[in-house]
């Protein structure tokens, strides 16, 4: 379900950007930073939370600090696309602690979910009761990341 879109200017676009960097920044950082007044950067920032276009601030951790190192990339393929079915899935997958990334794709495959594990028993474990708690997983293909490249959460915006 998509949200309905927010109007977003240049000044909004640089907030968001900056904002992605570094969620520390003041205010007044901020406000500097893209050429407005504090007042008017911090009803900006309430009105992009409001709206739903800024919807979470979180510390991203380092990976070599994390207790579940292990990440292996999930191709789930579903016997059934019954809806009730598909979204009872979509439920356990979102409410899983183990599963950092989650996505409806297309193509032969229709589900990538992305699980952080400490081994491969963890991930046994993992894999079998998502089997036991969803039926309409018809088979998986598993493939373990052997070096992360790049993590990135941010979403870039054109501030032209």
């Amino acid at each position: 379900m998509s949200s309905p879109r927010v109007g977003l200017d240049r000044t909004d676009r640089k907030l968001l950007n900056l904002l992605q960097q570094s969620s520390l920044l003041t205010v007044q950082q901020l406000a500097d930073k893209v050429g407005i007044s504090q007042p008017a950067c911090h009803r900006r920032i309430r009105r992009l939370r409001d709206t739903g276009v800024i919807v979470g601030d979180v510390s991203v951790v380092n990976r070599a600090h994390a207790e579940r190192k292990m990440a292996i990339w999930i191709e789930i393929s579903l016997s059934s696309h019954q809806l009730n079915m598909f979204n009872e899935l979509l439920d356990v997958l979102r409410a899983s602690p183990y599963i950092s990334c989650c996505d409806v794709i297309t193509g032969d495959t229709d589900i990538l979910v992305c699980v952080n594990v400490v081994d491969m028993d963890e991930f046994r474990e993992v894999t079998r009761e998502f089997m036991r708690r969803c039926p309409i997983i018809k088979t998986y293909r598993s493939i373990t990341v052997a070096h992360h490249v790049k993590l990135q959460t941010i979403h870039f915006f054109d501030e032209a």
